[in-house]
């Protein structure tokens, strides 16, 4: 009996302690922006330092849409996106 109740402790245990760990996930958002909405041109992509909230990824990509005044450029902002080693990115979460 009372092994039982301790292989529920430390089950218990853990769920709280994964639970804590990805509820405590902090947010990292990447701005990426395509100069003349050119998707497939890797080479010119600007890639946005990394922001804590979306708003200031979008304050970051509107801005820059507001100096390059091109209608075509495209953007989009992802969260907690990790680069492979083919020099793409792979994102949680991308709004644009």
């Amino acid at each position: 009996m009372c092994l039982i109740n301790m292989k529920n402790f430390i089950i218990i245990i853990l769920v709280v302690v994964a639970g804590y760990f990805i509820l405590n996930q902090k947010e990292r958002w990447l701005g990426f922006y395509y100069p003349d909405g050119c998707l497939g041109c890797s080479e010119n992509y600007i890639y946005s330092p990394k922001f804590e909230t979306r708003e200031q990824c979008f304050d970051w990509a509107d801005a820059l849409k507001i100096e390059r005044d091109n209608p075509n450029d495209l953007f989009e902002c992802g969260k907690n996106c990790k680069e492979q080693d083919s020099g793409m990115y792979i994102c949680e979460e991308t709004v644009d």
